[in-house]
C-alpha cells in the first residue's frame, strides 16, 4: 500500500513538473512580429518577449535585408514572404496599407493598423503597440519623453511655411492630413498648405497649379524629395528664381528653401519625432541667403 502511494506521489510530482515546464516554455516564447513601419520596428527592437521576424526597407534604394525576412516596400509589401514569416502579429500603416488588411489576415496572424497622419496618432499608435505586446509601460515612458522633446521645439515667433513633396517634374502641397503638417502645427508654425484640397493620390499630398502656389507668400519653403534630393531641389530653386508663376513665391521665402532629411521625413519617424521637430525649428530660426541641401 505504501509502495503504491509512493508511486502515485511520484507520478503526481512528474505531472506537476511537466506542466510547470510547459507553462514556462510557453511564457518564454517570443511574440513573432512583422511590421510594415520601420518606426515601429525601431520601437520594438529591444523589448523582451518580442521578436521582429519580418520588415520593410527604409528607402527605395536600400539593399535587400538579411537580418529579417525582407518584405520590400512599405507601399507594396511582399505578402508571399510575409506568409512564410509565421508572424503572430502584423503591424501596418492604416493610411498606406489599409486596403491590404483583409489580405494580411489570410495568413492567420492578428493585424494591427496604426494611424500615422498626425503626431498624436503616431504616439497613440506606439502606446497601443506596447499594450498589445505586453510592454505598455516601457513605450508609454518613451512616448512621454518624445512628446516632451517635440514640445520643447515650439517656435516663439510665427512663421509662414510651405511644405512640398517633390518628385521629378512635379510638386505637391503637404496638408494638415499628413503628419508633417501636423508637426508644423504642433511647433506653432503656420502651414500654408494646411487647408488646401484637391487631387490626392495619397491623402495629405495635394497637386495644385503653379498659379495657385504663386499666390502664397511663405517665409520658409520645405521640400520632401522623392528621388534625387539635389536634382529635385535644383529644379524647384530654378523655378522659384525665374520669371514664371513661382517667381513671386521664391522671392518671399526669406528663410530659404530646404530639402528635409529623407531618414526623418520620407516616413513617420516614430520616437525620433523630436529630431524631426528640431530640424524644422532650426530652419525656422535662421535666415540663410542660399538654402543648404
Amino acid at each position: 500500500m505504501m509502495i503504491r502511494s509512493g508511486r502515485m506521489a511520484a507520478l503526481t510530482l512528474l505531472v506537476l513538473l511537466t506542466a510547470a515546464a510547459t507553462a514556462s516554455a510557453e511564457a518564454a516564447k517570443s511574440l513573432r512580429v512583422a511590421t510594415l513601419l520601420p518606426s515601429v520596428e525601431d520601437a520594438l527592437r529591444d523589448l523582451p518577449g518580442v521578436e521582429v521576424v519580418a520588415g520593410v526597407r527604409r528607402s527605395f534604394t536600400a539593399p535587400e535585408r538579411t537580418d529579417v525576412i525582407d518584405l520590400g516596400s512599405p507601399h507594396h509589401p511582399n505578402v508571399e514572404r510575409l506568409a512564410t514569416s509565421r508572424a503572430d502579429l502584423v503591424i501596418a500603416d492604416a493610411l498606406i496599407n489599409g486596403h491590404l488588411e483583409e489580405m494580411l489576415t489570410r495568413f492567420g496572424a492578428e493585424v494591427m493598423m496604426i494611424d500615422t497622419t498626425s503626431v498624436e496618432g503616431i504616439f497613440a499608435g506606439l502606446v497601443a503597440v506596447g499594450r498589445r505586446v505586453g510592454a505598455e509601460q516601457a513605450l508609454e515612458q518613451r512616448v512621454a519623453s518624445a512628446r516632451e522633446g517635440v514640445n520643447a521645439q515650439k517656435v516663439e515667433a510665427p512663421l509662414r511655411v510651405l511644405a512640398l513633396f517633390g518628385t521629378p517634374g512635379k510638386f505637391q502641397v503637404i496638408t494638415d492630413q499628413n503628419w508633417i503638417g501636423s508637426l508644423l502645427d504642433t511647433l506653432a508654425l503656420e502651414n500654408l498648405g494646411a487647408g488646401v484640397r484637391g487631387e490626392q493620390r495619397i491623402p495629405g499630398f495635394v497637386a495644385v497649379s503653379q498659379e495657385h502656389l504663386s499666390t502664397l507668400r511663405p517665409d520658409l519653403v520645405l521640400l520632401v524629395a522623392h528621388g534625387d534630393p539635389r536634382a529635385i531641389q535644383g529644379e524647384l530653386q530654378k523655378q522659384l528664381a525665374g520669371n514664371g508663376p513661382l517667381g513671386q513665391l521664391g522671392k518671399s521665402a526669406s528663410h530659404g528653401v530646404h530639402v528635409l532629411r529623407p531618414d526623418l521625413f520620407m516616413g513617420n519617424p516614430g520616437l525620433a519625432l523630436p529630431a524631426a521637430a528640431e530640424a524644422l525649428a532650426a530652419y525656422a530660426a535662421t535666415t540663410p541667403s542660399v538654402a543648404a541641401p
